[in-house]
């Protein structure tokens, strides 16, 4: 199972961590993280080797736990066995940093 990985830890050292928001582009549209690189659950395990070298993997819907937790699996399946996803999603980081 994919572990998770808590608000504080993202913004204590967010340079260590690449944001991959996972929910569907009208989601996306009306709200993101600054940063997040879109790629919709749905064509995730297609688009995965456009993740970049050297930084965790960080999936992100929008209160976190469903998509984002059911992305990091996936990108866990498909070698990236340091893929997390967010505590609090989308939701819980605009309300920490906005």
């Amino acid at each position: 199972m994919a572990g998770m990985l808590t608000l504080a830890t993202l913004a204590a050292d967010p340079d260590r961590f690449h944001l991959i928001d996972v929910r569907d582009a009208e989601d996306y549209a009306t709200a993101h993280v600054t940063g997040a690189m879109h790629i919709p659950l749905v064509a995730l395990e297609d688009r995965a080797g456009e993740l970049p070298a050297g930084r965790t993997p960080v999936t992100i819907c929008g209160k976190g736990g469903g998509r984002s937790a059911e992305g990091a699996e996936i990108l866990n399946r498909l070698g990236h066995p340091d893929a997390v996803w967010l505590e609090g999603g989308t939701i819980g980081w605009l309300a920490q940093n906005t």
